[in-house]
């Protein structure tokens, strides 16, 4: 079995019931705060944006298109609310609006708060925005083609959504964002909080010189890709926490399965798995847990019975693949015993400590990058929309 097995497998099980297949047990967005829904058509002067509420839908065209948000109270301040858009395109373009509106415009704070929803874009998991295409992909899988799952006509044909408006992308967002969220995903709300609090907190402040419109200086762009490769980590993490994506992953070799079969110290244990498919590299933290990967806890809810690194692999004689994990810190473990390995969970305050310290040394008078020991480099998670925004 590969993962795109899997996918087929669960892909012809949809066409054959009709219906949305679920692709995760729990919700992989955050509830919408107050949302409110964007849709953008045609461009210049005949640009036409739709906006909508839980009460209303306003309609504005042209460069006065920020106006039809306004009209529904969006605006920078103590309150933050969710945007609701059917893709990431959407966004862009409304963000495209938004910088060409004057400092002193009418609509210039609706303006700074796009701008801002389009920064928290890139952090997934956020609650400030709700891409309903990707968050839909995340929770289910429809029996068509993988390529028509990106157009938002077709998830509102398989949930029965009859409004093809703004007020039909609120229905979505309710069901797609419907029983439990994953958990963990408090951590990141907390973040956009934070996040906006600082925003307001700036835009307000009459003796500051900072423009939201201007490009980030360095150590703007610095923190800035740090939170933002925090949130990827954190967000991917808390995903394998989830049993039906740790069940479909684990076909991929993210998360394996498999049994003790040694324990040559108190710090080392071998653990021999199932299949040859393992992405878990040497020196990768790790944890352990008992069982298979469908009975796998959410990040950070239990204590694992092994946490330590990958020291080394290799397979035996009869092709079967064994991991050595050392520096391991064990919790009645015995040979024989079913565990799965998934990488180890991050922690969101320890990272939100971690750029906290980074933001005190790029404060520092005297640079520490200048004057310190060069860092030693190491591959991270980075969103696909920061990636190609670099590359350009």
């Amino acid at each position: 079995m590969s993962v795109a097995l899997f996918d087929l497998g669960q892909r012809l099980r949809a066409a054959t019931l009709a219906r949305p297949v679920p692709r995760s047990r729990f919700a992989p967005v955050l509830p919408a705060i107050n949302p409110v829904a964007v849709m953008v058509s045609g461009s210049g002067d005949r640009l036409l944006v739709r906006a909508a509420d839980a009460s209303r839908v306003t309609t504005a065209s042209g460069q006065d298109g920020l106006s039809a948000l306004a009209e529904l109270g969006v605006s920078v301040g103590p309150d933050l609310r969710t945007l609701v858009v059917p893709d990431r395109d959407t966004l862009s373009r409304l963000l495209e609006v938004a910088l060409t509106t004057g400092a002193t415009s009418a609509h210039a704070g609706v303006a700074a708060g796009v701008g801002w929803w389009a920064e928290r874009a890139d952090h997934p998991g956020t609650g400030a925005v709700l891409d309903v295409t990707s968050a839909c992909t995340a929770r289910w899988v429809l029996g068509v083609p993988p390529i028509h799952e990106r157009e938002p006509a077709v998830w509102r044909q398989w949930l029965g959504i009859g409004d093809r408006g703004p007020r039909g992308l609120l229905e979505v967002a309710a069901i797609v964002s419907a029983g439990s969220t994953l958990p963990g995903l408090e951590a990141v709300a907390e973040d956009d909080r934070l996040s906006w609090d600082a925003f307001i907190a700036r835009v307000a402040d009459p003796k500051s010189r900072w423009d939201w419109r201007r490009r980030d200086s360095r150590r703007e762009a610095a923190l800035g890709l740090a939170s933002r490769c925090d949130a990827a980590e954190l967000y991917e993490s808390l995903r394998l926490g989830d049993p039906l994506v740790a069940t479909r992953e684990s076909f991929g070799g993210t998360v394996v399965s498999g049994t003790l079969t040694a324990l040559p110290s108190r710090t080392v244990v071998e653990v021999t798995l199932d299949q040859l498919a393992c992405r878990l590299r040497e020196q990768t933290a790790v944890e352990g847990f008992s069982g298979y990967p469908r009975d796998l806890p959410p990040a950070l809810a239990s204590a694992p019975l092994v946490r330590g690194r990958v020291t080394a692999t290799r397979v035996t004689t009869d092709e079967r693949l064994v991991v050595t994990i050392g520096d391991a810190i064990l919790r009645s473990v015995r040979t024989g015993q079913r565990i799965t390995l998934r990488p180890r969970s991050i922690d969101a305050y320890q990272q939100r400590s971690g750029r906290q310290e980074l933001h005190r040394r790029y404060a520092a008078r005297r640079s520490w990058l200048s004057g310190g020991s060069p860092p030693t480099p190491r591959r991270r998670e980075v969103p696909l929309d920061v990636v190609i925004a670099a590359a350009e």
